[in-house]
């Protein structure tokens, strides 16, 4: 493959002007800098008790929820308490006084997570505020709430670090998880590490996420990860791929997929060759029988004429391996956009739509 038009220093320049490839580089030292964050404003005030929480919520859209997801995915198989991230206006039913309700949104004006927060307080959940300012943080402050403040000045999907170890954090203190801070630290190294491997400054063949967005400009990604742990970097693809890269994107996870997509890959016959799919892979926290089902999925989609790449985790911890394919991700939907002759920045569609709902 040639990269001769592909991304040049020039190209960056000249599209990437609000840097979100700095933003993306510097994902590690969001870590640090979040953690340091997030533990002042812990001390700050007081938290429930593990055993005043019946349940918990995350109530968020978009860049603001993915943090709550990926957490969710950490810690589910220690996690003995009920949680879930909403995506909504409302609520689920069973919120009530004996609920956690973190609300986060990075801008602090995202109007179903206000709908949610209005809700709560109503309810008489217990609550915390994850944001930057604007409304939500009036609101937290007016009903003297706990507010996690966050620095400005990124796209939501860029504050990624912001909106997951807050969530962490909170946890931990509450007596969910432990050790988390040193977790944390270790996939920051795992970031900074990946950031030379796929940044701006290994422009070449050697680069994986400069490869894989060469490979996707013509064809649609369809991301497989087994559930659990992976579920929400699934997730995170797609909303890469689809935000930064304005390129659509579709997902699913294992086992789950192969109970009814993997039958449906032989019709229309012509549409094989326009998808393009991507197995990430962490065999060291796979349950055996997914692993086994990984290799009959590659064995089938080869058959029906698929093209797929695969790509295995890195690091040394779970949370380092999860966040070696968000880099992946992040890096390979920025080249994405950089290819098709977009900044990866904007987000026009959304706020149009923004704007036609105001």
């Amino acid at each position: 493959m040639s990269f001769t038009l592909g991304v040049t220093k020039e190209l960056i320049h000249s599209l990437d002007l609000a840097k979100m490839g700095d933003a993306i580089a510097g994902m590690g030292g969001h870590l640090r800098d979040a953690v340091i964050r997030s533990k002042q404003a812990l001390d700050s005030f007081s938290l429930p008790q593990k055993n005043e929480i019946a349940n918990i919520v995350l109530a968020g859209l978009g860049g603001s929820a993915i943090g709550g997801d990926l957490v969710r995915s950490y810690l589910l198989s220690k996690l003995p308490t009920p949680y879930t991230v909403n995506r909504a206006y409302n609520l689920p039913e069973f919120v009530d006084e004996h609920t956690l309700v973190i609300v986060s949104s990075y801008s602090g004006s995202t109007e179903e997570s206000l709908s949610m927060f209005d809700e709560a307080l109503k309810r008489g959940a217990k609550i915390i505020c994850i944001t930057t300012g604007d409304k939500l943080a009036a609101h937290a402050t007016e009903h003297k709430l706990p507010i996690i403040t966050l620095p400005t000045g990124f796209q939501p999907r860029a504050a990624l670090a912001y909106s997951f170890v807050p969530v962490l954090l909170i946890f931990e203190k509450i007596g969910f998880t432990s050790g988390e801070s040193s977790n944390i630290n270790n996939a920051a190294d795992t970031l900074d590490t990946l950031a030379k491997e796929y940044g701006t400054s290994n422009l070449t063949e050697a680069n994986h996420a400069n490869m894989l967005a060469h490979t996707l400009l013509a064809k649609i990604p369809v991301i497989y990860s087994a559930c659990d742990l992976f579920d929400s970097v699934n997730i995170r693809w797609r909303g890469q791929m689809q935000e930064n890269g304005k390129h659509v994107a579709f997902g699913n996870v294992l086992p789950e997929m192969n109970h009814n997509e993997i039958n449906g890959w032989d019709f229309p016959h012509t549409i094989q060759e326009k998808f393009q799919v991507i197995l990430l892979r962490s065999p060291h926290d796979e349950h055996p029988q997914v692993t086994k089902r990984f290799g009959i999925l590659h064995e089938v989609l080869m058959s029906k004429g698929v093209e797929i790449k695969e790509y295995t985790a890195q690091g040394n911890t779970i949370l380092a391996r999860m966040f070696s394919l968000i880099s992946l991700a992040d890096w390979t939907s920025y080249y994405l956009a950089l290819l098709a002759g977009v900044d990866p920045s904007p987000v026009p569609v959304i706020m149009q739509l923004k704007s036609k709902l105001a």
